[in-house]
């Protein structure tokens, strides 16, 4: 038996499960590390993602406001809005940040000037939730120019 313990096989047969007990240990580690991570994480929640004026004239400028809210235990930032047009514009106001529970408001514009017919226009927002870096709210109405 001492000599199959000493033998080269052996040794071996050690230094693989070695390996694998710390590749096994190091998993489990990184695994709780990204947990406590997410745990920690911001989590943006909208209240609805699309909203449909219906039908209106042509000319005046619409606005609506999505609110949000951060659902999870880090600082939530809203780190850039872009919309798909030029006649929609977005803002958060001067506020970015947004804290544990805290609630805030994209307020969202659409000139509906020299356009008809059915619109639908996006609005992409993008913020610090790894879950969720990315947000797409929709407008939409019908635009008649002989209301």
């Amino acid at each position: 038996m001492t000599n199959f313990l000493n033998s080269k096989g052996a040794k071996a047969g050690y230094f693989t499960l070695g390996v694998m007990a710390i590749i096994t240990l190091m998993f489990f580690v990184i695994s709780n590390g990204n947990l406590s991570a997410a745990n920690k994480a911001p989590k943006v929640k909208f209240n609805q993602t699309s909203h449909d004026f219906g039908k209106v004239s042509q000319g005046p400028q619409l606005q609506y406001n999505f609110t949000f809210k951060n659902d999870g235990a880090g600082v939530l930032k809203i780190e850039n809005i872009s919309t798909s047009c030029g006649c929609t514009g977005a803002t958060t106001g001067n506020k970015k940040e947004f804290a544990k529970g805290e609630s805030g408001e994209i307020q969202v514009t659409f000139n509906t000037q020299g356009r008809e017919g059915e619109q639908t226009k996006e609005i992409l927002v993008y913020t610090n939730d790894p879950s969720k870096s990315q947000v797409m709210l929709k407008i939409s109405c019908n635009i008649d120019p002989n209301m």
